[in-house]
């Protein structure tokens, strides 16, 4: 976080950030304690926050999607219970494939 140099500030300036950091304060306060009484509620008549979202016809939040289990698209050409999907860092077997002259498409399924 950027620390702010409140001695540049003057008298009037200050009193304006103390005024500003309490209603943000007071604002998050009052959306902690909405949330929370929505919770209990939604507890109190047997519900998951989950279901009454998708009651309602909310989504799943944005952010990182789930992807699943991938397709196995690499094998190693001797030692076929090494696989990879492509996904990720590149296994340690297929470098030093690589380094031995191999190349992704031999090692393709």
């Amino acid at each position: 976080m950027k620390k702010l140099n409140l001695s540049a500030l003057s008298a009037s300036e200050l009193q304006q950030l103390k005024s500003d950091i309490e209603k943000e304060l007071n604002d998050r306060s009052s959306k902690l304690q909405a949330i929370e009484e929505v919770k209990k509620l939604a507890a109190s008549k047997g519900l998951k926050l989950e279901e009454l979202f998708a009651e309602l016809g909310g989504s799943k939040p944005k952010g990182k999607r789930e992807l699943g289990p991938a397709p196995v698209r690499f094998r190693h050409p001797q030692d076929s219970s090494l696989t990879w999907s492509g996904r990720g860092k590149r296994p340690n077997w297929m470098k030093e494939a690589m380094a031995k002259g191999m190349t992704e498409d031999q090692m393709r399924v």
